[in-house]
C-alpha cells in the first residue's frame, strides 16, 4: 500500500510546527503537546474505522 501524500499547505505547517516543537524547553507543555498528539491520532484511529465500516443501524 502507498503512503497518502500530504499537500503542501500540510507540509508546511509540520514543518512549521515541528520548529516550534524544537525550540521549546518547558517539559510540562511538551508533555501537554504530547498528549493532544495522542489523542489526536487514536480519533483519527477511530474516524478512519468508522468510515471505513458499513454504518450501522
Amino acid at each position: 500500500m502507498e503512503p497518502i501524500a500530504l499537500t503542501l499547505g500540510q507540509l508546511f505547517d509540520i514543518e512549521q510546527r515541528s520548529r516550534d516543537i524544537n525550540s521549546m524547553t518547558d517539559v510540562k507543555q511538551l508533555q501537554e503537546i504530547s498528549k493532544d498528539l495522542l489523542l489526536a491520532w487514536q480519533q483519527e484511529i477511530a474516524r478512519s474505522r468508522a468510515a471505513a465500516s458499513p454504518h450501522k443501524k
